[in-house]
């Protein structure tokens, strides 16, 4: 399952939605809501690195209630997570930029996408717990705000102003959501916000989505400002199969001109620079087909930190000749690369799949683009049927092909 919530405009001049009788509640509600908006509207574009951690559960109902209503009371009785089935590790790059979120796989040279699941495939992924929650729940969007204690306030987002997209085994649709948040009366500062999806069509494979951000504040370039430091998303399906993701952010920062974050396939450039001629570089010329390299491994995996995102580099174990080129690669160059997934998957038996790809050759001056697939014409994944952690060093040495 993907989920998003998509960006939508700020309307500061809203009224407020808070509808309680208390004007002690009314005035911290309304002093919360002016923090938010306006760190929203004023936030620098900014980046962080997100690592989430993704594991997949059957709980043990017994007999498994034949309807979402059901399953999800049922759930709610169990205390346990019941069987691990799979779990996994991704990290990527988002970046905010005029309230929208951005993503590319960690240390990237460009953002790719504002679609989460265009670079993470597989698996349940969700996105808009920087901006956009904030702007709906907060902004012109909730309908009957409520204090239920004096930290604890209720909200619901009627389907007609939802921005809450999401797509399961069919198209892309638009779900209702309610939820609370936690604020702190002393400060007037959001420190939790849950999101609780309403109910599903029959037809979908998802009974149930829940999120849960906890914030803090961050100081990002001259200011500080609010932003998730951690988010859990469970997704129930209607199998019986829970979805479990702990997501992380880290390494918040300002980008200016001089960042070399990009957004398309040319280096940002900043705005007082004086204009210079561009130098034009041929870029180097795609290898032929079937040349034969054998890599191995210089920068270890380890299972139990690694993610598909992270970068990887390699070396070149012999020289790689071309009949007419001539030598292409010398023993001992460097490769670079990316993991593309490690997941371990604990039935039928338990076993690790890793997928890897080199597309880089280190020439000293430029980088020759590789486009590698392993001898065997599969595409750079490998399984290790181990129960626990593995650690992949040096010794793991791959063939490879230019395609």
């Amino acid at each position: 399952m993907t989920r998003a919530l998509l960006s939508c405009a700020l309307l500061l001049a809203a009224a407020t939605a808070a509808s309680t009788a208390d004007s002690e509640a009314s005035e911290l509600f309304r002093k919360v809501r002016a923090k938010v908006l306006e760190d929203v509207s004023h936030v620098p574009r900014y980046t962080c690195v997100q690592t989430i951690n993704r594991a997949q559960y059957r709980p043990q109902y017994g007999a498994r209630p034949a309807n979402c209503r059901d399953l999800i009371a049922a759930r709610k009785q169990l205390a346990s997570l019941g069987y691990l089935l799979s779990r996994d590790r991704v990290r990527l790059d988002v970046a905010i930029v005029d309230g929208a979120e951005t993503f590319s796989w960690a240390g990237a040279r460009r953002f790719e996408t504002s679609h989460v699941d265009e670079l993470v495939t597989s698996g349940t992924t969700g996105s808009g717990e920087f901006v956009s929650f904030l702007i709906s729940i907060f902004g012109p969007d909730a309908n009957a705000i409520s204090r239920l204690r004096p930290t604890l306030f209720a909200y619901s987002i009627p389907a007609e102003k939802s921005h809450y997209r999401y797509r399961t085994n069919g198209p892309e649709r638009t779900a209702a959501y309610h939820g609370t948040f936690v604020v702190d009366p002393a400060t007037a500062e959001l420190k939790r916000l849950t999101v609780e999806t309403d109910d599903f069509p029959p037809e979908e494979a998802a009974c149930s989505v829940e999120d849960t951000m906890d914030y803090h504040r961050v100081k990002i370039g001259n200011g500080d400002f609010l932003l998730p430091e951690v988010a859990a998303m469970n997704v129930l399906y209607n199998s019986g199969i829970e979805s479990v993701n702990e997501t992380r952010y880290s390494e918040c920062h300002e980008y200016a001109g001089e960042s070399t974050i990009r957004f398309d396939d040319g280096t940002a450039t900043p705005p007082d620079a004086p204009s210079v001629p561009a130098k034009i570089s041929a870029p180097p010329r795609p290898l032929p087909s079937g040349l034969h390299f054998r890599i191995g491994l210089t920068s270890p995996i380890h299972s139990e930190t690694a993610a598909a995102g992270d970068a990887i580099t390699g070396v070149v174990l012999r020289d790689v000749k071309d009949r007419k080129l001539g030598v292409i690669a010398r023993k001992d160059d460097v490769v670079h690369g990316r993991i593309l997934q490690i997941e371990q998957r604990m039935f039928p038996l338990p076993h690790w799949t890793l997928a890897i790809r080199f597309d880089g050759l280190d020439h000293g001056s430029a980088e020759q683009p590789l486009s590698l697939e392993l001898r065997d014409g599969s595409r750079g994944v490998f399984i290790f049927e181990q129960a626990g952690d593995i650690v992949i060093d040096q010794s793991f040495h791959s063939e490879w092909e230019t395609r």
